[in-house]
């Protein structure tokens, strides 16, 4: 009888238990998405350009993200620090090295506030 009651409690605790999240970067390669994680690198382009690239953590399998940014956004952001960003997501299959890459919806560049935000 334990058993069973057990096994009920099972049931009703699992089909209580909320989905789970949509894995964001999905197999279409081109997606749009709000992606969160850490980030790992800051490198700015040499002057004259006016882009930074910033590269960081994303949720499987996008695992490697990197998004141009200007400059002048970047400087709020800080290796090991967190970003939340939403965008175009693509990848190239071919390139096999399972890097991301997360554009901006509009403009040129993702954009602090628009696109992106660093913690």
């Amino acid at each position: 009888m334990r058993f069973l009651v057990s096994m009920f409690l099972l049931l009703v605790a699992t089909g209580a238990a909320p989905a789970p999240p949509r894995a964001a970067c999905a197999d279409d390669y081109v997606t749009v998405e709000t992606i969160r994680g850490t980030i790992l690198e800051i490198k700015p382009a040499p002057e004259p350009f006016k882009t930074t690239d910033i590269h960081f953590s994303g949720p499987h399998p996008c695992e490697h993200m990197w998004m141009q940014v200007l400059k002048s956004d970047a400087a709020s952001c800080r290796v090991g620090g967190t970003i939340e960003a939403t965008g175009v997501v693509t990848a190239d299959a071919e390139a096999g090295d399972n890097n991301w890459d997360m554009g901006p919806t509009k403009n040129d560049y993702m954009t602090l506030g628009e696109d992106f935000h660093c913690h």
